[in-house]
């Protein structure tokens, strides 16, 4: 699959890179429509984050389900769905007590999880054509609308505030 891939400080290219693919079974795959920058990518573009080469840049992203692990049960394939930037599981203590900031299940080796961000994790950002969304039933957040129509680029701009409890 093609995607957006950090070189060096301003230096970015578009590359064939590994397709994403369902890895857990709470994993779902899901083919990117929309992806929006912002002040993150630019840090990371300019090389103030610590971004190593090959990291695929990009989150924020909207886009449709095309695969989905046996557990997940709150989007199917075909599904439109905005993905929050942080990553949470929904599942642990923390999740249950609303501090999905802590993530224990999704990085337990520290805390914080996001799509590209340097040091917060090893997931994939959202400027490529597959994305593998872990916990999908957590992290995947279903659309209004009828496949096909363009509502959903009004959401792109709601994915980086996306957190849900």
């Amino acid at each position: 699959m093609r995607a957006v891939v950090y070189e060096s400080p301003r230096r970015v290219t578009v590359r064939d890179v590994e397709d994403a693919v369902v890895e857990e079974e709470t994993d779902a795959l899901v083919r990117i429509t929309s992806s929006a920058l912002c002040g993150t990518d630019l840090h990371m573009y300019d090389g103030r984050t610590g971004a190593e080469e090959g990291m695929v840049l990009g989150h924020a992203p909207l886009g449709v389900v095309e695969e989905t692990g046996s557990a997940v049960t709150s989007v199917r394939p075909g599904d439109r769905v905005v993905l929050p930037t942080h990553l949470f599981c929904g599942t642990c203590p923390h999740c249950a007590q609303g501090l999905t900031a802590a993530r224990s299940r999704i990085r337990p080796d520290g805390f914080g999880a996001a799509y590209g961000y340097a040091g917060m994790g090893p997931y994939r950002d959202a400027q490529a054509e597959l994305l593998r969304v872990p916990f999908a039933d957590a992290n995947c957040v279903p659309l209004p609308g009828v496949p096909g129509d363009r509502f959903e680029d009004a959401f792109v701009l709601l994915a980086d505030a996306f957190q849900l409890p």
